[in-house]
C-alpha cells in the first residue's frame, strides 16, 4: 500500500534545529559520519538511497563544493548523473568527515536499514515523537527550497524529477509562508 504524502512528513526549522543538534552533540567515534551524512540529505534533497552511494570520486570540495549524484529514472535503462551545487550547510560536515571517511567504496559505508535506524536514534533524542521516516529529509530540504524559491521549476531540478506534477507534492503553504504574506499585504484604510 503507498503511504499517501502530506505536509506533516518534514521537519519544521525548530524541529531539524534540534535533531541536527542532537546528532552533533552525541559523543561517539561514527558522530562525524552521522553528522555529514544528515546534513547531506537535510540541506540538499537527495534520495537516502543516492547518498548512501556517493563514492570518493562523486564529491567535489573545493572552491565551489559539488557532487555527482547517479540516478536511475524510472524509465531510463541507463544511469543518469546530475551535479549539485552544496550549500555550506552540507559541504561543512563533509569536509570535516571525508579524511576519516573509508578511501574505497562508498562514502558513507551503511546500509539504508542502519541509516534508518540512526535517523529514528536521533530524531527520538531530539524530543520528536512522531514516527517519521528518513526519506522526511528529503521532503524537509525540498519544503525548505520551496518556501526559499517559491520556484517549483528550482525544486524539480534540484530533486531530479521528470516531471513538475512530482514535484508539486511539496509545494505546501507553510506557516512561515503566510506570516510573510500578512506582514507583506499593504493595510486598507
Amino acid at each position: 500500500m503507498l503511504r499517501r504524502m502530506t505536509r506533516d512528513r518534514y521537519l519544521s526549522d525548530a524541529e531539524l534545529g534540534r535533531f541536527m543538534a542532537a546528532v552533533r552533540e552525541r559523543r561517539h567515534r561514527n558522530q562525524p559520519r552521522d553528522y555529514a551524512l544528515f546534513a547531506l540529505l537535510a540541506n540538499t534533497g537527495i534520495r537516502p538511497s543516492e547518498a548512501l552511494g556517493l563514492e570518493r570520486g562523486d564529491v567535489h570540495l573545493g572552491a565551489a563544493p559539488w557532487i555527482r549524484v547517479r540516478r536511475l529514472k524510472k524509465r531510463a535503462t541507463v544511469r543518469h548523473y546530475d551535479e549539485l551545487q552544496l550549500p555550506a550547510r552540507a559541504s561543512e560536515p563533509l569536509r570535516d568527515y571525508l579524511p576519516a571517511a573509508p578511501a574505497q567504496g562508498p562514502v558513507f559505508p551503511l546500509g539504508r536499514r542502519q541509516a534508518e535506524r540512526l535517523f529514528h536514534y536521533y530524531a527520538k533524542r531530539s524530543g520528536i515523537r512522531e514516527r517519521l521516516w528518513l526519506y522526511c529529509l528529503r521532503h524537509t530540504a525540498a519544503t525548505r527550497i520551496y518556501a526559499a524559491t517559491r520556484n517549483i521549476s528550482v525544486v524539480q531540478e534540484i530533486l531530479g524529477h521528470e516531471h513538475p506534477d512530482t514535484t508539486c507534492v511539496y509545494a505546501h503553504v507553510t506557516r512561515g509562508m503566510l506570516q510573510q504574506l500578512a506582514a507583506a499585504m499593504p493595510v486598507a484604510l
